[in-house]
């Protein structure tokens, strides 16, 4: 294990210089920002009859149905996804695999969450984590963890991977006592503490911690509840914590009769916390800054859906109101701090899973509308805007979204085989799409051509009016280019020609789009922005370029191809008068 650990380090800290334009246009968009690093997990759903005893065997629920669903979530993964709700520029430091959970993990990041990846460590050494919840037809379920290359995250792997992107781009910086070794939390709040607000979640009892998940010893531990500036913990894990801080104060059942305000005021103290914010489930939460100790109650709700991540999302809330208004100075702003938090809890328990939803943005619209009010609808309109606001804010957007692609969103392994591909082709390279994404396609064909690949552009649409007569089997390769993936007209034609017996290629923007699963190979980018009524294709478009772009530059590498080649397939124009200059 250790072996591995360190043969990651070497391999991927220096490409983190290659990562740092994509960092930088995040700092010069959101200024500052928060960094969470812990757990980021798949969930894989599984109903079964009743969980088998040891020796017996056990059935699925349904015999034709074995995965019921994959859920991304992770209790640092979660609370960066509400305070990103809520306005709050938030990045992910984590190592995943470059695999089908890991590339899951990422595109909900990106697509639906709006937390940014640049920060992730990505190698085919890694397994992302998961877990595997097996639910039985009573409701009970069991949970089996796999932290994957979480468990990895020691002292040098985070200030390999992550002391740089932490020194220079965290303002808030947010951890966990979950999943990640307490060396590699403790290293991460000692890193911080110099320029950042620093956050610690514990989120799991001490014990379990220590025993069940190995995560280091008590004493590391305390150190990291000393290390950072603001504690939230659960109240379980606080008076468990707090049993073993003060042993004076007496035994258990002393402590978990003790009022809430009394805990947190003795964590402060021994732990000489800026900020401890317990959160005790329908009991709400009780705060203690330097100078102010106070409990907020939780409105009652009707219902509960699912209490899963509620504490998660109260720690969103609480970074983003912190965010906004800075450390409250008096009762009344720590009251409004834990009201706004609570609030945010409650959203969550009125939802299924544990990070944001249509739902829980219909629940909290009107925190939105002030804290993260671009989201709502508030950016965009002329009162109040600046000049021009929305031309720039579209210049950002487009330099985001192609520093995400540029650094961290095409796997190496897809960008190789689909440029080799193209050069095993003993034949024509059709490229194909339809509107906007069909005018990417017939320039890539241009572009191809003229560095002496035989290639032409069709129409998807006229593929069955007569033109699948100018693909050839086993010589042809056919590159669709489709953002969703799924439209209609290259669907049909890919569908046909594979059929036929010729290689389907595709450039798309959804993982698991019809597209994506037929072709032989695929590039799939991940669009870090919203477009412009959430659908017009305008960063997409970016992206789409620089992927033809990228692959035509690969491709004149690979096949030295030179100025005096490109010469004699285009000798016209400046850029023929420019070459024969040279000559």
């Amino acid at each position: 294990m250790a072996s591995l650990m360190f043969f990651s380090v070497r391999r991927l800290a220096p490409s983190f210089v290659q990562r740092r334009g994509a960092v930088d246009v995040a700092r010069r968009t959101y200024g500052r920002m928060l960094l969470g690093c812990g757990s980021n997990v798949v969930d894989q759903f599984f109903r079964v009859r009743a969980l088998p005893t040891p020796g017996e065997k056990g059935f699925f629920a349904d015999p034709n149905r074995i995965l019921e669903d994959s859920v991304v979530g992770g209790v640092t993964l979660n609370h960066l996804a509400w305070a990103a709700l809520l306005g709050v520029p938030s990045g992910l430091l984590g190592l995943q695999g470059d695999d089908t959970s890991g590339r899951l993990i990422r595109s909900v990041l990106e697509r639906d969450l709006n937390i940014k990846t640049e920060f992730i460590r990505v190698s085919d050494k890694y397994t992302t984590a998961e877990s595997y919840v097996f639910v039985q037809e009573d409701g009970e379920r069991s949970i089996i963890m796999a932290r994957g290359a979480t468990s990895l995250m020691d002292a040098d792997a985070v200030q390999a991977h992550f002391g740089d992107s932490v020194a220079k781009y965290g303002d808030f910086v947010s951890t966990e006592i979950s999943q990640v070794p307490h060396a590699g939390v403790l290293k991460l709040l000692q890193m911080a503490r110099k320029n950042a607000v620093t956050i610690l979640d514990l989120d799991v009892s001490p014990s379990v911690a220590i025993n069940e998940a190995g995560l280091g010893s008590l004493d590391d531990l305390v150190q990291c509840t000393k290390t950072a500036q603001i504690l939230k913990p659960a109240r379980h894990a606080a008076e468990e914590l707090l049993l073993h801080l003060k042993p004076d104060i007496g035994g258990a059942e002393i402590i978990t009769r003790m009022p809430a305000v009394d805990i947190v005021t003795h964590l402060r103290d021994f732990c000489g916390s800026s900020l401890v914010a317990m959160t005790s489930g329908s009991e709400g939460c009780a705060l203690a800054t330097k100078s102010q100790v106070i409990q907020v109650p939780v409105t009652p709700l009707d219902k509960v859906v699912d209490a899963t991540g509620a504490g998660d999302a109260f720690l969103g809330g609480l970074i983003a109101y912190l965010y906004k208004h800075g450390m409250p100075q008096t009762k009344e702003s720590l009251l409004a701090m834990g009201q706004f938090a609570n609030e945010v809890g409650s959203a969550c328990c009125r939802i299924l899973g544990a990070v944001p939803n249509d739902e829980a943005r219909e629940t909290l619209k009107e925190q939105i509308a002030i804290y993260n009010p671009s989201a709502a609808g508030g950016k965009g309109s002329s009162a109040g805007g600046s000049e021009c606001e929305e031309f720039y804010s579209s210049l950002t957007n487009d330099s985001t979204a192609a520093a995400t692609l540029a650094n961290n969103g095409i796997q190496v392994k897809d960008a190789a085989a689909f440029t080799q591909a193209i050069l095993n082709c003993k034949g024509t390279i059709l490229t194909s799409g339809i509107g906007k994404s069909g005018l990417i396609a017939q320039r890539m064909a241009a572009s191809l051509a003229s560095t002496g690949i035989r290639s032409h552009y069709v129409h998807a649409a006229e593929w069955a009016h007569g033109d699948y007569g100018k693909a050839e089997r086993g010589t042809d390769l056919i590159i669709f280019i489709s953002h969703s993936g799924k439209t209609e007209e290259c669907v049909q034609a890919a569908t046909h020609l594979k059929r036929e017996g010729i290689d389907v290629l595709a450039i798309t923007g959804r993982k698991g789009s019809p597209l994506d699963l037929m072709s032989t190979v695929s590039i799939v980018y991940p669009l870090s922005v919203r477009e412009p009524l959430d659908i017009l294709p305008t960063s997409s478009l970016l992206l789409q370029e620089m992927i033809a772009n990228a692959v035509l530059r690969e491709l004149i590498h690979r096949r030295r191809f030179s100025r005096a080649d490109f010469l004699r397939n285009h000798p016209g124009g400046a850029v023929g008068d420019t070459l024969r200059k040279t000559e």
